[in-house]
């Protein structure tokens, strides 16, 4: 069965519905951490991480928490053509379990991975990773006084830091997508086992803006395992937007806004088994409304 890897942090009401809706399946969970694992659910079929790392938004640290996961979630995959799917802790299934176990079974292999190539000549890409943002150094999520220090003092890192060179990527396909991805442990697997490709990317992309959304689509593009992705060959990015590049997931292309469980009975794209974002601010009704999108006789 499908393994569910799941990077988390804050409200665990939306963890503990998509978690009821996944069963029972293996999840494995890595709650950041400044975020009080004792929340979260306990069950035969949830494994934390137990080394957790304190994520911030934008810097390599998300890179780090997603490694940890995926060395988890291969203990937990009972055979190579197991897919390995990525989530947050903000996200809800919206169709039967046995639709995502039934599209697997139909299309055996395949990445859902897709993304575009960013050393495309469009400057937002580009500046993504030859500029050094150092997001892991300065929170940019922190407020007040507070976060306009941080801001100022990342900026100035930044400028007194030289830019890198587009050939200094080379032998890699720098390509960047949405994060949430659905891969076979074998896949993961060879990735994971590259230690040198880690390496040398982990390197050049520790200051990067968002590299969680570069690093593990490029090690994957850049070898044999790019031909079964779903975006074989990668075009040019772009001025698309990360959820243009969504693979199982409906995103809202704010990246930022909240869907209603009202909002989630009308998402019904045909890769779409996935929403983002969901709040646990009425957690009866999303859960109302997650346990009847899910089940077998919850849909129309």
């Amino acid at each position: 069965m499908t393994v569910f890897a799941v990077l988390t942090h804050g409200d665990s009401r939306v963890f503990r519905i998509a978690a009821e809706a996944l069963s029972p399946c293996q999840i494995v969970v890595h709650v950041d951490a400044t975020s009080k694992q004792d929340e979260y659910p306990r069950a035969a079929n949830i494994t934390y991480v137990e080394d957790r790392t304190n994520v911030k938004w934008g810097g390599f640290s998300v890179v780090e928490a997603t490694e940890k996961l995926y060395a988890l979630a291969l203990q937990k995959c009972a055979s190579p053509d197991e897919y390995i799917v990525l989530l947050s802790g903000q996200c809800v299934p919206i169709r039967p379990l046995a639709d995502l176990e039934a599209l697997f079974a139909e299309r055996p292999g395949v990445l859902y991975c897709r993304a575009g190539l960013v050393l495309d000549g469009y400057e937002m890409n580009e500046r993504r990773i030859l500029r050094e943002w150092h997001f892991d150094r300065f929170d940019a999520r922190s407020r007040g006084l507070r976060g306009r220090g941080a801001a100022v003092a990342r900026r100035i890192k930044q400028l007194m830091t030289p830019q890198k060179k587009k050939s200094d990527f080379a032998g890699f396909r720098m390509v960047a997508g949405s994060q949430w991805t659905a891969l076979t442990a074998a896949a993961v697997e060879a990735m994971m086992s590259d230690v040198g490709a880690r390496s040398r990317l982990a390197r050049l992309l520790r200051h990067a803006l968002a590299p969680d959304e570069i690093y593990f689509h490029t090690l994957i593009h850049s070898g044999d395992w790019a031909s079964r992705t779903t975006s074989a060959p990668p075009q040019p990015k772009g001025d698309k937007r990360t959820a243009d590049f969504a693979n199982l997931h409906h995103i809202d292309r704010s990246l930022t806004r909240y869907l209603s469980p009202d909002e989630l009975r009308h998402i019904g794209g045909s890769l779409e088994f996935f929403a983002r974002k969901a709040k646990g601010d009425d957690p009866q009704r999303l859960a109302s409304v997650v346990r009847e999108l899910t089940s077998q006789n919850g849909q129309g």
